[in-house]
């Protein structure tokens, strides 16, 4: 039940479109790391710097606009109804990526992303929608501030999260509290002060005039779907894209091909031969079932008889 009742009011279809952006802004990083996880960029692309500004730009921009659109939803009164739900909804979404990750990659589970940031930030944020302005800006700045002051006391998992420690966890999403949580105070905060002028301006008024426009205010009314549904989207159709090898295997085999051709370069052989010869032992080791070698693992004696059989017939190639 409602603390007060208020009207319904009509979505501002920026705010959807703006967070629609943002989507496409994670779709772009999320598909740096499945690049890399396929073998189709280097394994420390999603790494490098410009990729890791890129991936906290975007973070900022989700939190913050939580932080408005849960200014805007209660800007007349505090709906605790409309609000559990919301709530609700989103603890359930992060639960659901936790055991998908644990399931997937269980030694990098993502244990506090941004959609448990969201939660928690989203549950602090509540008490400060009617309290003074300056409550919000204080509780950003207080976390914000706050890994200045990190210990390794709270490196244990119970709370690590709270992000005042000193060796992150190894995990795909790592969104600790402090200092993420504060975008979500400061978009509070920022739409309080504007709410007013904002919903009374032009931009309240806009509505999507084309295909592009319609599509990012779509995706923004539906981001938290959205945001569970693109990875195995992705992953399916690249992993299709692929032939359907195993990205560690094409790892190993781009390994192994360099390796063979230094080896090949070293007894004499001319470029064309080499090229040739060890196309021709890749390509026969995986007819044969014997992608191991690619790792050089160890190979019993029947395996290793037709691993050198295989090298022995590509060697005669021209």
């Amino acid at each position: 039940m409602r603390d007060v009742a208020q009207p319904i009011r009509k979505r501002i279809a920026a705010i959807d479109a703006a967070r629609g952006a943002a989507l496409i802004g994670m779709a772009i990083y999320h598909l740096s790391w499945d690049f890399a996880y396929f073998n189709l960029a280097a394994p420390t692309f999603p790494t490098t710097p410009p990729m890791r500004l890129f991936s906290h730009a975007v973070a900022g921009a989700f939190l913050a606009l939580a932080g408005v659109s849960l200014a805007l939803a209660h800007r007349d009164a505090f709906d605790r109804t409309s609000f559990q739900r919301r709530l609700g909804i989103i603890v359930g979404a992060a639960a659901l990526v936790t055991l998908a990750s644990r399931l997937l990659a269980p030694g990098a589970a993502i244990y506090f992303g941004i959609l448990h940031c969201i939660a928690i930030a989203s549950l602090l944020a509540a008490p400060l929608v009617r309290a003074p302005i300056g409550a919000a800006f204080a509780a950003a700045a207080l976390v914000f501030i706050a890994p200045l002051f990190a210990n390794p006391t709270f490196n244990a998992p119970p709370v690590v999260w709270l992000g005042l420690d000193t060796v992150p966890p190894n995990t795909f999403d790592w969104r600790p509290l402090a200092p993420w949580s504060g975008f979500v105070f400061l978009g509070l905060a920022f739409a309080r002060i504007f709410w007013r002028g904002l919903t009374q301006s032009h931009l309240a008024q806009w509505r999507p005039s084309n295909v592009f426009s319609r599509a990012l205010s779509w995706a923004g009314r539906r981001s938290l779907a959205i945001y569970l549904i693109h990875q195995p989207v992705f992953f399916a159709i690249l992993f299709a894209a692929t032939g359907f090898t195993d990205p560690n295997v094409a790892r190993e085999r781009t390994s192994f091909h360099g390796v063979c051709l230094t080896q090949c370069g070293n007894a004499g052989g001319t470029a064309a031969h080499c090229q040739n010869g060890c196309q021709c032992v890749a390509d026969e080791l995986t007819k044969a079932g014997l992608e191991m070698a690619f790792s050089r693992a160890d190979l019993d004696s029947k395996q290793q008889a037709e691993f050198s059989r295989i090298v022995q017939d590509c060697a005669r190639t021209p």
